[in-house]
């Protein structure tokens, strides 16, 4: 029981303070490593424990003591025994002695002395149990002192560690007073900035809107230039008008030219521009006129003199005769046909054939304000008078370059490689074949079949005002009026300018698709319903301009 108390009490002295320290700051890790040990600790006394029952001891040592006591009264006994047998012995013979007494005596006493001998083992054994249970409790009591030893590393481990987390919590501290500082400040620069990026945003709006009044300023300076522009061509025309007489006899001629120009367009309306100037064999032949030379020819034409006199049959270069045709190799058609400028559609001002100040205009008006105007194909330069130059380029072909400024001279070749000079405000520009007034437009365009024409408005597709495609093209763009048609994109692309000579004195811009376009089937956007089903449907020759070469 002393023994069990003392360990109870060592156990509590070692763990009470430790696990009161230890409460609220130790580390979870080491914290179940000492629990663990505490739990094995405490297993290892509760088996001695049940090894050692308190009340088994308790009796063990009744027991000794009654043997004990038992041994002293044997002892006594014994001792009364033997001395009466040493008196016997020392005296005389008249005492009469019972030796079977004595014999019993002596079996009583070797019994004694065996019993004394047993229980003296029995002693012995209960004495060495005693001495390994209190090994046992040395050992706990050094295991114990160990895990105190430990737990007092431990303690003073997170004693340092306290230190360390005290030591780092007020440099946090120090650096999140910093932090916030810094915050300050820039949430103070972040401010300033704002205000000054505004500041910048509306002067900055406020510029725009003067850039975007001064460029609208500009268009219309432009425009009133251009109109300038064709009002000085005009004036031209009039000067040089002024002394003639215009006739009944001339007007009905006018309609009459009309209407050949009408025809010729019905005729010539599928050739492509190099069946048009008569190049599809390959050749140019142009009639010797008085002054020319073969050498000029062959220069102007870029062909070997050798070759040029060869292919005529000429053996001698230097005699050829006013009306001899002379036969120039071409060797790429498509390649040889130059237009005179490059066009935008919104620079076209007056259509072939169109009425123009009552009279009808036999050629192309283009605004091309100092532009350089070139020929369509080489040739021998007829005429140069008021700003106009006549070219005949062989084939029956003569062209008439209008509005320019030029240096060239009557009788001079010119190749279709230099130009002519430049634009001064309108260009204009005539071409004939055989003598008939052609259209110049159809040298800037593709040929692409006879279409069917028809008419839609924006109410064609069902959609209402506040549908969010409502009048819009497949572009994206708002439809213009007789300018955006719908097209089969595989057949004409989308973006693409479209020339329809028989329909409307204007370009074309292929902005929009229908579920119904496919094929050669055209439809021209007009915002009235009615104009749309008035039109109706027709056939048209349609061309397309050619992008790469010809627009701007």
């Amino acid at each position: 029981m002393a023994r069990d108390k003392r360990i109870k009490k060592i156990l509590s002295f070692l763990l009470l303070p430790t696990l009161l320290s230890l409460y609220s700051c130790f580390p979870l890790g080491n914290y179940l490593e000492l629990s663990m040990k505490i739990i094995d600790i405490n297993d290892r006394v509760e088996t001695i424990e049940r090894k050692v029952d308190q009340k088994s001891i308790s009796k063990t040592d009744e027991k000794i003591a009654e043997i004990q006591k038992n041994v002293l009264n044997l002892q006594k006994n014994l001792a009364s025994l033997q001395s009466e047998f040493e008196n016997i012995k020392k005296g005389t013979g008249t005492i009469a002695i019972d030796t079977t007494n004595v014999d019993d005596l002596n079996r009583q006493l070797l019994g004694l002395k065996t019993e004394v001998s047993n229980i003296q083992s029995i002693i012995n054994s209960l004495k060495s149990n005693s001495d390994k249970n209190t090994n046992k409790l040395s050992e706990i009591e050094k295991s114990l002192l160990s895990a105190n030893n430990q737990i007092t590393q431990l303690t003073q481990r997170i004693s340092d560690l306290e230190k360390n987390t005290t030591s780092l919590t007020n440099r946090i501290t120090t650096v999140e007073g910093k932090v916030q500082d810094v915050q300050t400040t820039t949430n103070s620069s972040i401010s300033q900035l704002s205000k000054r990026i505004t500041d910048l945003e509306k002067v900055t709006n406020t510029t725009s809107n003067k850039v975007a009044n001064i460029e609208n300023q500009l268009k219309e300076i432009d425009s009133i230039k251009k109109d300038l522009d064709v009002l000085s061509m005009r004036v031209r025309g009039i000067q040089d008008n002024l002394t003639t007489n215009i006739s009944q006899t001339d007007i009905q001629l006018l309609k009459q030219i009309q209407q050949q120009i009408q025809e010729i367009k019905s005729t010539i309306q599928t050739l492509s521009p190099e069946e048009l100037l008569r190049l599809k064999d390959g050749y140019i032949y142009y009639v010797v006129k008085s002054g020319d030379n073969l050498s000029s020819i062959a220069n102007a034409y870029d062909v070997k003199l050798n070759d040029l006199a060869q292919l005529n049959n000429i053996s001698d270069v230097s005699k050829i005769s006013v009306g001899q045709v002379i036969k120039i190799p071409v060797s790429d058609p498509s390649q040889y046909v130059r237009v005179p400028v490059k066009i935008n559609p919104s620079d076209i001002l007056t259509y072939h054939g169109q009425n123009k100040n009552g009279t009808i205009n036999l050629g192309l008006d283009i605004y091309a304000r100092g532009k350089d105007i070139y020929p369509i194909l080489p040739g021998k330069v007829l005429s140069v008078d008021n700003y106009t130059v006549r070219i005949d380029h062989g084939n029956m072909i003569t062209a008439v370059y209008s509005g320019i400024n030029t240096s060239v001279k009557v009788g001079s070749f010119v190749s279709n490689s230099k130009p002519l000079g430049q634009c001064i405000d309108v260009f204009h520009f005539e071409l004939y074949i055989d003598g008939e007034p052609r259209d110049p437009l159809r040298l800037f365009t593709e040929y692409k079949g006879i279409f069917t024409v028809t008419f839609y408005s924006e109410w064609d597709d069902g959609k209402v005002p506040s549908h969010p495609t409502f009048r819009i093209a497949r572009n994206g763009k708002v439809p213009e009026q007789f300018k955006t048609i719908a097209v089969d994109p595989t057949v004409i692309p989308i973006g693409s300018l479209v020339y329809i000579p028989t329909l409307n004195n204007t370009i074309f811009i292929a902005e929009d698709t229908g579920s119904a376009i496919k094929g050669n089937r055209i439809d021209v956007y007009v915002s009235d319903v009615r104009m749309a089903l008035n039109n109706g449907i027709s056939p048209h020759p349609v061309y397309v301009i050619y992008p790469e070469k010809n627009v701007q």
